[in-house]
This record gives structure tokens, C-alpha cells and sequence, in this order.
């Protein structure tokens, strides 16, 4: 019989209670729970003291049944992603991305510069547009056009790159107006020189009331070669007229004057209604259409009447297109494209600051 038993066996006996037993040995009671359960084993001085108490004998230590001792437990394996392991992860990903962009980097660089040869002339890297504190403007409307505010100044920031075999001498601006398309009717707005390392021209422009036309800029590069690139301009009135009476349906122009076979459109306004509730219509598509914007595009020779209807209200603007024959002087300009401008406006660079030189 082991020591745990004894001691139970003879508290029991004697009618003693584990509390009291754990009284007369000034001991806690989960101190003697421990003993009878055999989770513990009374010291040489308790031992001594039971004895007394309880009037036994505890056999020799090395007589007593060994204390049972609880079967080892497999030791329960570690789970496969602990933070060690995803923080390694992490920066091996990191890693071999940055190597990846760094050979991608070189590869693209190389081929920039040794597969792609640069242009043999002069060429316009972008046009940019900033208000007179020198903050960015964004005037694209979509379709090609710009749009301004009439009687506010802009200035225009055009860039460009010499070729190997040339370089530019001066940058020049033109604005033809649209509807008639003529070099008569061409205007020089600025002229401004470039000099060696200089890769910018910077002009100061008002812009004029009920502005309509192309604005081109143009590059004079040396052996007489121009380079052009042309944007399609517009700026409604900036009188107080033009912004209409709120809930009475108006049009910012009644009449729109053009020639046949002109490209790019017009703008028409709806003052005084929201623009995305007004209905466009024309009486002759043959000779002009409108979009729901209320863009007027010009198709032929003759007449139309575009309507505007909001709500009971309507509004309308006469459209009279000539034919080409009949205007004095008329001469297609092949340097006004059709479609949308040409040239780089991914970015706005630093703007530079430089007086730009008017033409009279």
C-alpha cells in the first residue's frame, strides 16, 4: 500500500475530515487532497507528523508503490505557417518583384534607346494649358476641342524635342477660325524665338469672345521645315447675358454662319435648364446634325433650324451653310486635321516662366 492510500485509509477510520486532518498539521486542506490523491508526497517533517496523528507506520521510500506517472503525450507538432515562416514568405515575394521591375527597367530603357530611333525632325512633345497663377488647366471637352472662358488670359505652354539633324529656330501660334477654314482668315497670335538647349516656347493668350476655331502651334525649324500640331478651340461668352434666366429656356447664339465641307463642330449652350434634361433636334440632318450635348456638326450646303426643348420651352438656333464656292478667297487649309489633336498631353510639366513676344 502506497502513502496516498495510508493516509486516506486511516483519516477515514478515525472519522477525520480532510480539514481536520489539515488543522492538526497546520497544513492547507488541498495540501492533504494532494497526499490522498497521490499528486504529491508529504515531506520527512509531515510524514513524522501523520504518523502521530493518524498511528501508522509509512513503509521505507524505497518500499512504497512508485507513484504512477501519466503516459507521455506525442509532442503536438508545430502548424506549418507560423509568423517565421509568412514574414519570410513576404519578403521573398518582395524580393523577386523588385528584381522582375529592375530587369523589366533595363529591358525597356535598352530598347528605348537602342531599338527606337529618334525622329529625324524636330517634333512637339505636348501642349499645355495654365491659368495666370500658373496652375494647370484641363479644357479637353471630349471630341477633340478645348474650352475656355472668354476674356480670361491662359497661358500656353508649348514643348518640343531637336532631332539629330535639325532644330527648332522659332515656335509660332496661329488661330483660324471655324466655319471658314481659309489662310486669308488665319491669324499669328505670338512669335517667340528658341534658342540652343532651350526644348520650350511659353505665350500669353486672352481669350477672345465667342471663340470658335483651331489653334495651331508651329514649329520653324531650320532648312524652311515647319512642324504643326493643330487644337480644336472654343469659349462661350463670358457676359452675364450668356449665362441666361434661370427656368427660361435660351441658347447661347441664335445663328450659326458656315461653309460647306467644314470639319470639327459647334457648341451650343442651354442657358437657364440643366443641360442633361434638354432634348436637341434638328429640322435637316442632311445639312447640319446635333448630339444630345448640343454639339452642331455641319454636313452640307443649305439650311437647318437645331431645337432645344426643355419642360413646355423650347429654343432655337438657324444654321446657314454656304458652299465653298461662294466665299472669296477660299483655299482648304491642309494644315488643319479633321480628327482630334495630335501631340503627347499625358502629363503637366513644371510650368517655366518666359515673356512671350505678341505679332501685331
Amino acid at each position: 500500500m502506497n502513502i496516498s492510500d495510508i493516509i486516506k485509509q486511516a483519516r477515514e477510520e478515525l472519522g477525520m475530515t480532510q480539514e481536520d486532518l489539515a488543522e492538526r498539521l497546520e497544513v492547507s486542506r488541498q495540501a492533504v487532497s494532494k497526499w490522498e490523491l497521490g499528486a504529491s508526497v508529504p515531506s520527512p517533517e509531515n510524514l513524522g507528523l501523520l504518523e502521530e496523528v493518524l498511528g501508522v507506520t509509512f513503509p521505507a521510500p524505497e518500499e512504497a508503490d512508485p507513484i504512477p506517472q501519466a503516459a507521455p503525450q506525442p509532442a503536438a507538432k508545430a502548424p506549418f505557417w507560423n509568423w517565421r515562416r509568412v514574414v519570410l514568405l513576404v519578403l521573398g515575394v518582395l524580393i523577386v518583384s523588385a528584381l522582375l521591375s529592375i530587369v523589366m527597367f533595363e529591358t525597356l530603357r535598352t530598347d528605348a534607346h537602342t531599338d527606337v530611333p529618334r525622329p529625324s525632325e524636330p517634333y512637339i512633345t505636348g501642349i499645355y494649358f495654365y491659368d495666370e497663377n500658373a496652375a494647370p488647366l484641363s479644357p479637353d471637352l471630349g471630341d477633340g476641342w478645348n474650352r475656355f472662358i472668354a476674356g480670361e488670359r491662359t497661358l500656353v505652354l508649348v514643348t518640343f524635342e531637336d532631332s539629330p539633324e535639325n532644330y527648332v529656330n522659332a515656335v509660332s501660334l496661329f488661330l483660324t477660325p471655324t466655319g471658314t477654314e481659309t489662310l486669308d482668315q488665319r491669324e499669328q497670335l505670338a512669335v517667340q524665338a528658341a534658342g540652343e538647349g532651350r526644348d520650350f516656347a511659353l505665350f500669353a493668350w486672352d481669350i477672345p469672345a465667342d471663340l470658335m476655331g483651331h489653334l495651331e502651334a508651329v514649329l520653324e525649324c531650320g532648312g524652311g521645315i515647319r512642324v504643326t500640331e493643330t487644337l480644336n478651340v472654343t469659349a462661350p461668352p463670358s457676359s452675364s447675358e450668356a449665362q441666361g434666366i434661370p427656368g427660361i429656356l435660351s441658347l447661347s447664339t441664335e445663328e450659326i454662319h458656315a461653309v460647306e465641307g467644314d470639319t470639327g463642330h459647334y457648341l451650343l449652350e442651354a442657358l437657364g435648364a440643366p443641360m442633361a434634361e434638354v432634348e436637341w433636334t434638328t429640322s435637316n440632318s442632311d445639312v447640319a446634325r446635333v448630339a444630345n450635348t448640343g454639339r452642331v456638326f455641319i454636313e452640307s450646303e443649305g439650311t437647318a433650324v437645331i431645337t432645344a426643348s426643355w419642360k413646355d420651352q423650347t429654343a432655337e438656333c438657324l444654321v446657314r451653310v454656304l458652299p465653298k464656292a461662294s466665299v472669296v478667297g477660299a483655299e482648304e487649309n491642309t494644315d488643319l486635321p479633321e480628327g482630334e489633336p495630335r501631340g503627347d498631353m499625358e502629363s503637366e510639366p513644371v510650368l517655366p516662366t518666359y515673356e512671350s513676344r505678341k505679332v501685331e
